[in-house]
């Protein structure tokens, strides 16, 4: 994996997580201990991160972090093309959910000025997007606000995506294979499977760093999601797999929007 792939992993990784040892981005990128370091120094020397002993975390604010993105515009264009694609799903009068993720963050300034639509995160920053550029009726999940991560966590989300049906729910992934769709920890599993059971459709969002790309837990299974939205064509035996669990491939490039 090219090195501007893996600090985009890394990023995105970092502010879902807000910290990671050195072990872990290792395990997250597939790399050496030596490549991990170097990959540290170059984010550190953007200010992008800040180090601690033992690994990195968030800096002070998310706007350094931004800051890095907007620097880097061939790391983060390729979110923001597939966000667009699938801004396209999102029709007047539905209840969509978008969870927490760096690409999906990227729907809400694309989802067309509709004054019927009900948005339900669990996502500070998703929410903030959502106020800022779009007409919806924003809500968000209760529970407990996790300060470094920026979303709810928590029993009491689970519970109340009880009270919840969605027209379009809208994911990402650490990884997938033609084994499935892969999350990097544990507690994400049980909050992805709801979120389907809870959504009649289930989009997801997946960047060139994470195909072919397996990681520590199998969350979904392709029978699980309706559209997969890419933004470059998909390796023969991983698209024959997902066709044939009737996942509708929407490539980014091939949509006029």
């Amino acid at each position: 994996m090219i090195q501007k792939k893996r600090l985009e992993l890394i990023l995105e990784e970092l502010k879902s997580r807000g910290t990671l040892s050195l072990k872990e981005i290792v395990t997250l990128t597939g790399s050496s201990r030596d490549t991990a370091r170097r990959d540290i120094v170059k984010l550190a020397q953007n200010n992008a991160i800040d180090r601690t002993y033992g690994g990195i975390s968030l800096p002070n604010t998310f706007s350094r972090l931004d800051e890095y993105l907007e620097r880097t515009e061939d790391l983060s264009a390729e979110k923001d093309i597939l966000a667009k694609t699938a801004s396209n799903l999102v029709k007047d009068n539905s209840h969509i959910f978008l969870d927490i993720s760096t690409t999906v963050s990227c729907i809400p300034r694309h989802i067309r000025p509709y004054e019927n639509i009900v948005a339900t995160t669990n996502s500070l920053d998703i929410a903030d997007q959502l106020l800022r550029n779009t007409k919806c009726k924003t809500k968000i999940l209760g529970g407990t606000i996790d300060p470094i991560k920026r979303n709810v966590v928590g029993t009491k989300p689970m519970l109340e995506l009880d009270s919840f049906i969605f027209d379009v729910a809208f994911m990402s992934a650490a990884g997938i294979t033609t084994s499935g769709i892969y999350y990097a920890y544990d507690e994400d599993i049980d909050f992805k499977k709801k979120i389907r059971k809870q959504s009649k459709f289930v989009v997801l969002l997946i960047d060139n760093t994470k195909i072919g790309l397996s990681h520590n837990y199998k969350g979904l299974d392709f029978e699980d999601i309706d559209f997969l939205v890419v933004e470059s064509r998909l390796p023969d035996d991983l698209e024959r797999t997902i066709s044939d669990s009737n996942v509708s491939i929407i490539n980014s490039k091939w949509v006029q929007t």
